[in-house]
């Protein structure tokens, strides 16, 4: 009896390795199940999305389980766990459309444009993406220019000598002069009481140009931090979560942004980094503030001490994509995606009376 029992329990301990073995394989099946990525389109120039090709993007991952290509004859165009389109470029006429999907399979609608400039006929892709990819933090995959990360740091705050060095007040860089958001009016009322440096298109002054963008140059950045005390991040859209590269090349530097935008700043800078116009009723007491900043170094130096905390880096789409793709799936579609863009009443961008009133004081 007593050799049955012990029998028994062995029998019942092998199973339940034999449970726990089975359950951690699968786990590490799922992990390394390959999962395979189409670009359908460039985004932009870039035919690889600004994520990569192969393998090799994924590898530093949660998940390295994931390939990508924009061959659409490297496998059935139906096999391939997703299709990515650049929103902003994709045309049927051009581009084509996949012949055939199945019902687990990924489109993937990718924008990093504000929706004030989707075009009107927008309602054609209503049922064909399941996912989004955007700036927006209500995606299903957020991919934004930069983000902001809790690690400490042996960040040393410049010193008053170095803060006094800097010569000039405000910069701009701008490419697109007259915006939605009409941040063109809030530049000309500001310089009615401090002077601004406009750099680009719409300024006098110019920064050294790369191929694509004439403003994206590292050394403009550097001229920034050497130079000035302050960077307008001005968006030209004022939409939910929008905000450009522009804003995080300059919290890179020690330089202080000031913030015009729809964004929620606690989750899109980090605490205490920028100066946002929406906290101040008119231009004028914006300058004010910014001039008592320029004659105190001390309180100026205080934007910067989140450095010591926090670090800018990338959002690792290539990660964030391939980590989706292993999660447990729900079927979804986007029934209507002009209005998950813009909403139902074009609540997503303010324009016209729904502008700020700083602005509308300016007007």
């Amino acid at each position: 009896m007593k050799r049955y029992i012990q029998l028994r329990f062995v029998l019942i301990l092998v199973i339940i390795l034999i449970i726990i073995f089975a359950v951690q394989d699968y786990h590490t099946l799922r992990k390394n199940d390959r999962k395979y990525i189409l670009y359908w389109t460039p985004f932009w120039w870039h035919e690889d999305f600004e994520v990569g090709f192969g393998d090799e993007p994924f590898e530093n991952c949660e998940y390295t389980n994931c390939f990508a290509t924009n061959n659409r004859n490297f496998m059935e165009i139906s096999e391939f766990d997703a299709v990515i389109f650049h929103a902003s470029i994709y045309d049927p006429k051009i581009h084509g459309k996949p012949p055939r999907r199945t019902a687990n399979q990924a489109y993937i609608f990718c924008n990093m444009e504000a929706p004030v400039y989707i075009a009107p006929n927008f309602s054609q892709y209503d049922s064909f993406y399941n996912w989004t990819m955007t700036y927006r933090f209500d995606s299903d995959i957020v991919s934004r220019h930069g983000q902001f990360v809790e690690e400490e740091s042996n960040y040393t705050l410049p010193s008053v000598a170095v803060i006094q060095k800097k010569a000039k007040l405000i910069a701009w860089f701008v490419s697109h002069c007259k915006t939605s958001s009409q941040r063109e009016v809030l530049v000309a009322e500001l310089q009615r009481f401090l002077p601004v440096d406009v750099y680009g298109l719409c300024g006098p002054l110019a920064c050294e140009k790369t191929q694509r963008n004439e403003l994206s140059s590292p050394k403009c950045y550097d001229m920034l931090e050497e130079d000035y005390k302050f960077y307008l991040s001005f968006e030209n859209s004022l939409c939910k979560d929008y905000s450009t590269e522009k804003l995080y090349n300059a919290l890179r530097k020690n330089v202080v942004p000031i913030v015009y935008g729809a964004g929620d700043y606690n989750m899109s800078a980090p605490p205490g980094s920028v100066i946002n116009v929406a906290d101040f009723e008119t231009v004028e007491q914006l300058a004010d503030h910014l001039w008592y900043l320029h004659e105190n170094a001390t309180a100026y130096l205080e934007y910067f001490h989140w450095k010591k905390r926090y670090k800018i880096a990338k959002v690792q789409k290539a990660c964030e994509i391939c980590r989706k793709l292993n999660l447990p799936q729900r079927t979804s579609i986007y029934h209507n995606l002009l209005e998950w863009s813009k909403g139902t009443r074009g609540e997503i961008c303010k324009i016209g009376s729904d502008l700020p009133n700083i602005l509308r004081n300016a007007l």
